[in-house]
């Protein structure tokens, strides 16, 4: 058994910036304050946000957001758990990091009575597409073109969805 342990813990005020450092290092994607700061201040939203940081020997290594999509009166989302963000550092790949908050965000859709987890992944990505389809996902649909702004990488991605 490894001395070193993984933990997951919630997102308080006084972890938004790890939270954002963690996103903005691992991501090429830049998101708005206003999408980080709706997990500390959304009380005042209808929104539900699961989110969490993963410690590896109590270093904040990881975070999941992910957001419940209601949806019972039609629209464009469908219904289930979208996953906004899943990062880990890349110094971590590989410990099991990435699974456990996946398995964090699996719990809380089947908590809430949700069916379908759904995450959006670049499509020159091929890593992590590979990384969620060996955890049960499937592409949906066709290729989104042009689906990411202000983005370092491809602006192209997949829908990729599991049953939970």
């Amino acid at each position: 058994m490894s001395r070193y342990s993984v933990s997951l813990d919630n997102v308080y005020a006084n972890r938004l910036g790890t939270f954002i450092k963690l996103t903005n290092t691992v991501l090429p994607v830049q998101y708005p304050d206003s999408f980080f700061q709706e997990l500390v201040h959304g009380k005042n939203t209808k929104d539900t946000f699961f989110a969490q940081l993963a410690f590896y020997s109590e270093v904040a290594v990881g975070a999941v957001k992910a957001k419940l999509i209601a949806n019972k009166k039609g629209g464009v989302l469908p219904q289930g758990v979208y996953i906004e963000v899943l990062v880990v550092l890349r110094h971590y790949s590989g410990k099991g990091i990435g699974t456990k908050l996946l398995e964090y965000v699996e719990k809380e859709c089947k908590k809430h009575y949700q069916h379908s987890l759904y995450v959006h992944v670049a499509s020159d990505n091929t890593q992590a597409i590979n990384w969620y389809k060996k955890r049960g996902f499937e592409q949906e649909g066709d290729l989104l073109v042009g689906y990411y702004k202000n983005t370092k990488g491809s602006s192209d991605a997949f829908v990729l969805k599991k049953a939970v």
